[in-house]
């Protein structure tokens, strides 16, 4: 089976009727942490897409406290070559990335941390060089894929996002999910109120004056 085919087992085993409660748990978490899922919002498919990834890879399921992802890699019915892959996929990299671009595959830099990673098979059509995007790295055989959610940010809040990056590197931060959250944040709040200064509507949030 190739890397699709296991991405889609996943969704499968627990996107479906059976966790409908759990997904709808889960939706006013990703909520309370600063997404928006209004089909109304611009941008509705990609957060349904991030918020569908953050389900299966970050959210422990409340009955078994452990996300679909590790209870996936722990079914006795998959084969120990899928157990290997799933559990590969547990190592993943979930940051906001700058894209470097060339004809046959994508380099990313991770805006962060300064990694860098190879990424093969890449959407090429959807992805530009020096586009800064949010997703998420999984290993794949020796091999870094996306995932297949991604968050794509306006250039107009570049600046911000490179001088809030520096400063969580200079103060020493190692868990960045909550800056991506508030970055994530801020594209929403500004897809709202467009006509307004980025710097400004990231200011009166930093404040408290904007949710």
């Amino acid at each position: 089976m190739e890397f699709q085919g296991y991405i889609e087992k996943l969704r499968d085993d627990f996107i479906s009727h059976e966790y409908a409660d759990e997904i709808k748990m889960a939706k006013q978490e990703f909520i309370v942490h600063g997404g928006e899922l209004g089909n109304e919002i611009e941008g509705y498919e990609e957060a349904l897409d991030i918020f569908f990834d953050w389900y299966l890879f970050e959210r422990p399921q409340l009955r078994e406290g452990l996300t679909p992802l590790i209870l996936l890699s722990r079914n006795t019915n998959i084969s120990e070559e899928a157990r290997k892959i799933y559990l590969d996929f547990t190592n993943y990299v979930h940051s906001i990335f700058t894209i470097k671009k060339s004809a046959s595959h994508i380099k990313v830099m991770d805006i962060f941390t300064k990694n860098k990673y190879l990424v093969t098979e890449p959407p090429l059509a959807i992805l530009e060089k020096g586009d800064m995007v949010e997703a998420r790295l999984l290993l794949f055989r020796g091999e870094y894929r996306f995932s297949g959610a991604f968050c794509f940010y306006p250039k107009s809040i570049y600046p911000i996002m490179k001088t809030k990056a520096a400063e969580a590197r200079k103060g020493g931060a190692e868990n960045f999910v909550p800056l991506i959250r508030q970055l994530r944040k801020l594209k929403t709040v500004w897809s709202r109120c467009s006509r307004m200064d980025i710097h400004k509507i990231h200011t009166l949030m930093e404040e408290g004056r904007l949710a």
